[in-house]
């Protein structure tokens, strides 16, 4: 029978609030998104700090761990009790606050290096490519005229049209030009919101990146608080399973992010030696363009390739054929080999579920989601095959 204490007003009292608040969120969605939206704007340098730390600390613990060793090396073990050994553990677990700071510059050094080597290099050639294809289109046409002619050389017709087809370079020029002034009149009315969205955005970077210093300093500290919070609010066996959640996702994303990064470099390496090889333009900054973009599986390879062969394309359209079944030979060396060897079994998906994390997080947070589709989706496989086999034992 049900009794009318006072754990059963609470549960009743939970359940009526639920309730309102359900039906208030589909009848006023609209009014929650507005909400939502705001809170997620007060807090975008907190997640920009948080994705950056994340980022930072996958280089960072590399750096600790490499002087940690050297450190190690230098010391004089002594091979007498387990209680030196104790020692020495306990030692190496307390944090250096002099290695932490070092090791932080050196990770931010790396972070905002890729950063302006990719701008620095890419934004220039691009601008340059512009001029070049300006000064290279007539006599690019020229020569497709020509090729035209040789091979319509027996239909006199056609060539004579082909003759005929006589473009004024100068006024295609000159209305691209009034085109672009046109659009660029358009672009003035907002060009107030424009400016102010990118110091807005340029603020939140670097304020991200203060708060990424202060998480990275306090990481071991953050880390216990949390856990301690967790097992407050919640029965221990569900607080051990939230935080085992955490610690899949957190070692699946930094293997992911390293492995990713450690081939970027090398594909981009590679690209820059088989240029420079090949005597192909444009080799560095084209290399790092196609190191940089194979951070994006699957189909990041791809965006380097389409804008190294354009930047080529306006020097020597044959190279720009070349570059692009180089590239093709240099993916499947890429997948076949130093993918698997280096990234390996830290994704543990198979590939048509790479290709579909990859789809759906770009068409739901464009190259973002790109990035974390693979490591998400490899989370949920994983867990989900866990839950599977455990199924199979208990029955």
């Amino acid at each position: 029978m049900f009794e009318l204490n006072k754990k059963n007003i609470r549960k009743i009292l939970l359940i009526i609030t639920y309730t309102i608040l359900l039906c208030f969120a589909i009848i006023k969605f609209d009014v929650l998104l507005n909400v939502l939206g705001y809170i997620l704007n007060l807090l975008k340098p907190f997640i920009f700090g948080f994705c950056i730390a994340f980022i930072l600390n996958i280089p960072l613990s590399r750096i600790e761990n490499s002087f940690r060793k050297k450190d190690n090396k230098k010391k004089k073990v002594s091979n007498s009790r387990a209680k030196h050994e104790e020692l020495a553990t306990k030692k190496q677990k307390r944090t250096n606050p002099k290695l932490r700071v070092l090791s932080i510059i050196l990770s931010l050094l790396i972070f905002i290096g890729i950063i302006f080597l990719t701008l620095f290099l890419v934004i220039p050639e691009f601008i340059n490519t512009i001029s070049i294809f300006k000064d290279s289109i007539p006599s690019a046409f020229n020569t497709c005229q020509e090729w035209a002619r040789d091979l319509m050389s027996n239909n006199p017709e056609i060539v004579e049209k082909i003759n005929e087809f006589k473009p004024d370079w100068q006024q295609i020029y000159d209305e691209a030009g009034t085109w672009i002034k046109s659009m660029a009149s358009g672009i003035i009315g907002v060009s107030i919101d424009v400016i102010i969205s990118i110091f807005s955005g340029i603020i939140n970077f670097f304020m991200g990146i203060i708060f990424a210093v202060y998480m990275l300093m306090q990481k071991e500290k953050l880390t216990c608080q949390l856990k301690r919070v967790i097992r407050a609010c919640m029965p221990e066996d569900k607080a051990q399973r939230l935080m085992y959640i955490g610690h899949v996702t957190n070692d699946t994303f930094k293997k992911f992010f390293g492995g990713q990064f450690v081939e970027a470099i090398l594909l981009g390496v590679l690209c820059f030696i088989g240029m420079s090889i090949f005597k192909m333009p444009y080799a560095l900054t084209i290399s790092v363009l196609v190191g940089v973009t194979a951070l994006i599986p699957v189909f990041g390879a791809f965006f380097g390739t389409a804008i190294g062969a354009i930047l080529i394309l306006a020097v020597d359209p044959m190279q720009a054929i070349w570059f692009v079944i180089f590239i093709i030979v240099l993916q499947q060396i890429d997948g076949n080999f130093i993918y698997p060897k280096i990234v390996g079994d830290s994704v543990g998906l198979p590939g048509i579920w790479v290709m579909l994390a990859v789809l759906v997080g770009g068409n739901s947070l464009g190259i973002i989601g790109m990035l974390i589709g693979v490591p998400i989706a490899s989370v949920v496989y994983k867990l989900i095959r866990e839950y599977v086999q455990k199924k199979k034992i208990e029955e």
